[in-house]
């Protein structure tokens, strides 16, 4: 749970409103109607210097605590003293009266002072509290709404400064008192020595995902390097709940603990069991400068390394162009875009994004569309003409040179653009791409080099429309991203480049046809491999 979606602290009853209001107007009241039955001008002014008191103090309650009860307490003081003053030597009972109440209250006000002061106040109601807790007999359905019960949050107002009771509550084997103990704790920024420790160990051996969810709200706000390695730690749990709390404590002042983090983070993005969870920290808030450095450093390493954290990227960019807190974003991710030292696949991702954004310029797509562009890069503009123009020349010349290619992954990956936007059927089956080295990615790679070295359509059984099954969207949307109309993904881990084409399973004609038809193009040789994207409608070859 964010802390933004934190239940609030307990507030004032109607009651506690209507006491607090009574304590301020009292002296007021008072020294009116004394005026009043005395007509003495003196008390009518201390009346209406009581009220403008008042109007002071209308925004601060509770009145009763600090630091407002010290203030209090001085009005009351003044107000005694100048009802003494003008009514000295007066014998009327109504005089003796208010000075009576007036001095009775400002004592009890004092009192309560020192006790809150002094931590006897808040460590009272603090184990009362506890004591509720530890005897509460029916609990919530879900054990992570324990969290949120009214007695977790009073508890969490009372124990600001002293967390002891909330410690023994702790020892509880009770999962459910476990949970709203740690509920309590939620986001303290100020622990003593051994209190967060004793916290962490409680989490690491608990064998329910809400205590240790709610162990990672309780620490987010830690600062030493051992407790957010430990924190950090918890990205890696088997439980989905568990890795999303971690993810927004982490966040919470993350630019001066990134530092103490980035191990773990970097090892929650490498983790192979993980790959599936998409984007890191999504929903959670915005990662800091030094976090989107490491994280395009990573997107060079290998998978799935790379491209959870490219995924990461793209979430975080995302939310950033949407806010448009950032006009210069726009700009700087074009400038990665079209950077050659960037991995192709995050400078892929990249042109999708600013697509999805219409910010992807007729310039900018014709510099992607450059010969010494990579082939994932050329495959992504000429598919972008060829959806705004079918009959764009330039996007079908750059389809012809990289269905030249002899990277029958790249093949399948151009027979997915000419089937989805030009409507040629090219046998390519709807659903998932065939394996590279199947007999039906040989036969679609000879149809794409038939088309590529200027066969007929009718060759090609040409079809009047797109093929069914093929999705128009080059990528599907990525998980937490939120209703958008197309959102880029990463829809396969990037290779090394390479020339040499797969071989097949076994010998056959179709290979023959290949090799005999293949005219590579000097130029393009250079193009990576790919392993081909899971949805037949896509172009990026990553």
């Amino acid at each position: 749970m964010p802390r933004s979606r934190l239940a609030p602290r307990r507030g004032l009853s109607p009651l506690g409103w209507l006491l607090s209001f009574a304590l301020l107007l009292l002296p007021t009241c008072l020294l009116s109607a004394l005026a009043y039955r005395t007509q003495l001008v003196s008390l009518a002014s201390g009346a209406g210097i009581q009220a403008l008191f008042v109007l002071f103090f209308l925004r601060v309650h509770p009145v009763w605590r600090p630091p407002a009860s010290a203030s209090l307490i001085v009005l009351y003081v003044i107000a005694i003293v100048w009802m003494w003053v003008p009514t000295r030597g007066m014998n009327h009972p109504f005089v003796h009266v208010a000075q009576g109440l007036l001095l009775l209250i400002a004592v009890s006000l004092a009192a309560l002072h020192d006790l809150v002061r002094t931590g006897a106040e808040p460590l009272r109601r603090a184990n009362r509290w506890c004591t509720r807790i530890a005897y509460r007999k029916h609990w919530p359905v879900q054990l992570a709404d324990c969290r949120t019960l009214p007695e977790v949050v009073a508890l969490r107002d009372a124990v600001r400064n002293e967390i002891r009771p909330v410690l023994v509550l702790l020892s509880d084997s009770r999962p459910e008192v476990q949970c709203a103990a740690l509920g309590a704790l939620e986001y303290r920024p100020n622990w003593r020595p051994g209190e967060a420790e004793l916290v962490l160990k409680i989490a690491r051996e608990s064998a329910e995902p809400a205590v240790r969810a709610a162990a990672a709200y309780a620490l987010a706000g830690v600062d030493t390097p051992t407790l957010v390695s430990g924190l950090a730690s918890f990205l890696r749990d088997p439980a989905p709940e568990v890795r999303a709390a971690a993810s927004e404590a982490l966040l919470w002042n993350a630019e001066a603990r990134w530092a103490f983090a980035r191990d773990a983070v970097r090892d929650a993005l490498a983790d192979p069991a993980l790959v599936d969870d998409g984007p890191l920290f999504a929903g959670a808030g915005r990662v800091p400068a030094a976090a989107v450095a490491d994280l395009v450093t990573w997107s060079e390493e290998h998978a799935p390394l790379s491209y959870r954290a490219i995924l990461t990227l793209i979430e975080q960019y995302h939310r950033d162009l949407t806010d448009g807190e950032r006009p210069e974003l726009a700009s700087q991710i074009a400038a990665t875009m079209l950077d050659p030292h960037a991995p192709p696949a995050l400078r892929v991702e990249l042109a999708a994004l600013l697509r999805d954004h219409h910010l992807l310029t007729v310039d900018l797509l014709d510099k992607l569309s450059n010969m010494d562009q990579p082939g994932p890069i050329r495959l992504f503009a000429a598919e972008q003409m060829l959806r705004v123009n079918p009959h764009d020349p330039d996007g079908v010349d750059v389809l012809r040179g990289l269905a030249r290619q002899p990277n029958r992954e790249m093949a399948l990956s151009v027979a997915a653009v000419l089937q989805s936007v030009l409507g040629f059927d090219l046998g390519l089956p709807e659903g998932e791409m065939p394996p590279p080295n199947s007999k039906t990615a040989a036969e679609v790679a000879r149809r794409v080099l038939m088309w590529a070295n200027g066969a007929s359509p009718e060759r090609l059984r040409p079809t009047p429309g797109p093929s069914t099954g093929l999705k128009s969207a080059s990528r599907p949307s990525i998980p937490g991203f939120g209703p958008r109309g197309s959102v880029p993904s990463l829809s396969s881990i990037a290779l090394p480049p390479t020339t040499t084409p797969i071989p097949p399973s076994g010998p056959g004609p179709d290979d023959a046809d290949i090799g005999t038809e293949a005219n590579v193009d000097s130029d393009e040789a250079d193009i990576p491999r790919g392993r081909p994207n899971s949805n037949t409608g896509s172009s990026a070859v990553i």
